[in-house]
């Protein structure tokens, strides 16, 4: 390719280092430019190309969704609860979960000797066999046996089963392993003791894991016709929950109880006996107050009844207190026409006499 001279334009041979017609060097020719592979021949065809990177979006948005349960869970816990059939039976019954063995007794029955192998009774006790027949039902005991006991003569006895044997605790047959609360019937509006709060609380029960035996007529002779229990049981909140109070807490809790009954009945004592003293105080100060007008009408009313229809004459004139006699007035009245004088004095309840 030729090359042009920048000085003079002459047009000179593509391998002349000096312009033919004015003798400038000439500039050197750069070097072409190598050609660079493309995107697409740059990498070998079986060249794996590596995947775009994603963002873990789900993963995040299950983490901050679990964040939040986990916030508004610890929120509810850590509010105090407030009264109620659910708070309370939930407490009640988490407490009598734990304490099976505590409360078993009150759903097992003592009306007959049950830790004996066997039970007689008389042909003529129409009452125990009348029961014993429904634990024959049941299947605790096998049917009777007639049995000759000498001088008592001819008798029954009922032999108990294994099935019973293994409900018998103490000598008492029971029906469950322990109770439940089926129902909150009524509690006392919580009252503060220090940092705590009070409530005694009422509640129908049931057996706990009752066994497959327990008949309507079992039923009826261990709760009576209601067909269940009732209990009561002090509850208090404590660090916002409420719970069962152990038998240490419910002492002392029944000792302070009394004790700010018995404060109360002091100040209550000691606030009659200041405002008796106050009467007296302001009785040795100023004089003792005068029967007024009315007080000495009703005193005549109750003294003679019959003077009610002298009221429209009655007026008060005066009157004056007796020294020797505490309480005690000489008060001139004008009544019927006439003026009398009165002696008139306070009776146990503070009202004015004749």
């Amino acid at each position: 390719m030729s090359r042009f001279c920048t000085q003079c334009g002459t047009v000179n041979e593509a391998d002349a280092r000096f312009c033919d017609a004015c003798g400038k060097p000439l500039k050197p020719r750069a070097p072409a430019p190598e050609a660079k592979p493309s995107a697409s021949t740059a990498l070998a065809p079986d060249t794996p190309l590596m995947p775009a990177r994603r963002l873990p979006w789900p993963w995040l948005g299950g983490g901050i969704a679990l964040l939040l349960l986990l916030a508004a869970a610890a929120w509810y816990w850590l509010q105090p609860q407030e009264p109620s059939k659910e708070v309370f039976m939930a407490a009640i019954n988490q407490h009598l979960a734990q304490h099976d063995a505590d409360y078993r007794r009150k759903v097992c029955l003592r009306n007959l000797p049950y830790g004996k192998q066997s039970l007689v009774t008389s042909p003529f006790d129409q009452a125990s066999n009348a029961w014993l027949g429904e634990l024959v039902k049941a299947g605790l005991y096998a049917a009777p046996q007639k049995i000759s006991n000498g001088f008592f003569g001819e008798q029954l006895e009922y032999q108990q089963t294994d099935l019973a044997r293994t409900a018998v605790v103490d000598g008492r047959l029971c029906v469950g392993s322990g109770i439940e609360a089926v129902a909150v019937t009524q509690w006392s509006p919580p009252q503060a003791m220090g940092e705590l709060l009070v409530s005694q609380v009422r509640y129908d029960f049931q057996p706990r894991q009752p066994v497959a035996w327990l008949t309507p007529a079992i039923r009826r002779e261990l709760f009576g016709e209601a067909g269940k229990g009732e209990a009561r049981i002090m509850l208090l909140r404590k660090d916002g929950r409420w719970q069962v109070a152990d038998d240490g807490e419910r002492q002392a809790l029944e000792a302070a109880v009394f004790m700010q009954a018995l404060a109360k009945e002091g100040i209550e004592r000691a606030g009659e006996q200041a405002s008796t003293g106050l009467k007296a105080w302001l009785g040795r100060l100023f004089g003792p107050a005068e029967p007024s007008a009315d007080d000495i009408w009703l005193a005549l009313l109750d003294y003679s009844p019959l003077l009610a229809s002298q009221q429209q004459g009655y007026a008060k004139q005066d009157c004056t207190a007796l020294a020797q006699q505490p309480d005690t007035f000489s008060c001139r009245i004008r009544v019927g026409g006439g003026s009398e004088r009165v002696l008139l004095s306070k009776n146990g309840d503070g009202v004015w006499q004749l």
